[in-house]
């Protein structure tokens, strides 16, 4: 019973702390005067977002265990594929970048040999993917709402624009959208286990 009771706030953390993480590591990508620090901030946002995952995996697992099972893997891959890019951008601290991207020259002075670019940048693309996945998962099953199931596909979308897209103001509005994204889901979800136990208590006897 006491681990049952301490999942809701552990989750609602997790739901909160990835995004504002990815936000804040971005914000401070954007000013150009933390290349030690910024993508240490998107990092932590990869780790609370796994479970941010599992938890609208369950959901969508109650009607469908396939549409659950293909969202668990692409969001997973996704966060740990990101994760896996960070500390190549750390290394702007000590090599100059080159592009808009802030890729260090050491990076793409070695990204045709051996399909090395290849290799790196599909996993961390399945995060944009796996959220359209969520929110069409959603629709197509019916769980929680209609407003959930767009919210997950427009952030799919900011997400590979403000990213692979390069678009400085998608990318803040992307983590924004993001945020309050997991935040509204947390909340349905609270919200649609909560009723049970209302009706139960509200039923006369």
């Amino acid at each position: 019973m006491t681990n049952n009771r301490s999942k809701g706030p552990v989750l609602a953390i997790c739901l909160f702390a990835g995004p504002s993480f990815q936000l804040v590591g971005d914000c401070l990508w954007l000013t150009h005067s933390y290349n030690f620090s910024w993508n240490i901030w998107r990092e932590a946002a990869s780790i609370f977002f796994i479970p941010a995952g599992f938890l609208f995996t369950k959901i969508i697992e109650r009607k469908s265990f396939w549409w659950s099972a293909s969202c668990c893997a692409l969001f997973v891959i996704g966060c740990i594929g990101a994760a896996a890019i960070m500390p190549l951008f750390r290394l702007t601290a000590f090599y100059p970048a080159v592009g808009h991207n802030g890729l260090p020259t050491v990076v793409t002075s070695i990204m045709d040999k051996k399909l090395f670019g290849v290799t790196i940048f599909p996993p961390g693309l399945c995060f944009p993917v796996s959220l359209v996945l969520f929110g069409m998962a959603i629709l197509k099953q019916k769980v929680l709402n209609v407003l959930a199931g767009i919210a997950f596909i427009a952030s799919g979308a900011f997400f590979w624009t403000g990213n692979a897209g390069e678009v400085d103001s998608i990318l803040i509005i992307g983590d924004i959208w993001l945020l309050l994204t997991f935040c509204y889901t947390g909340y349905a979800i609270y919200r649609e286990s909560m009723q049970p136990f209302a009706e139960k208590v509200l039923v006369p006897v």
